[in-house]
């Protein structure tokens, strides 16, 4: 049993020494009324820390983007919403139907292989995870998970 929101605070204060080097403020929006989930702690820990990760580095491209934004939400009575909405570079329409698959990469010492393996985790645990671009700029990766005692398949 999880709270989600005590993972996410979790997983930012370990790379709060990353975030803070690249001059970089994460910001929050976390429901305080979320139910539990199950789930293993140490793969959606792996999730967001690459999802963070990713928008960091995003957002180190296009310079003058500081703000990273992290929200949970009740989607529906079943399902936890969790969105990370960085102010970078966004995704383009090509690269947009690629993101989840195995070694495509936009960067130059990348693997291709972070959002994969997030993907495979989140649906493991009976969720999805997505990504859109942002009306304005940057780009949003979102994943459901559900709560109470549905069991994540180990």
């Amino acid at each position: 049993s999880l709270d989600i929101n005590a993972l996410i605070n979790d997983t930012v204060k370990l790379i709060r020494t990353h975030i803070t080097i690249r001059n970089k403020v994460v910001k929050f929006e976390l429901d305080s009324h979320l139910p539990s989930i199950h789930g293993d702690r140490i793969q959606l820990q792996q999730v967001l820390l690459n999802l963070i990760s990713n928008s960091l580095e995003s957002m180190e491209i296009n310079g003058n983007s500081r703000d990273l934004f992290i929200r949970t939400l009740l989607k529906d009575s079943d399902t936890i919403l969790v969105e990370v909405k960085d102010s970078g570079s966004g995704i383009s329409p090509q690269d947009m139907n690629r993101l989840f698959t195995h070694f495509f990469t936009t960067k130059p010492n990348g693997l291709g292989m972070g959002l994969p393996i997030s993907r495979s985790i989140v649906e493991a645990h009976g969720g999805r995870l997505d990504a859109r671009n942002n009306s304005d700029r940057g780009a949003t990766f979102y994943f459901t998970i559900p709560v109470g005692g549905r069991a994540y398949n180990e």
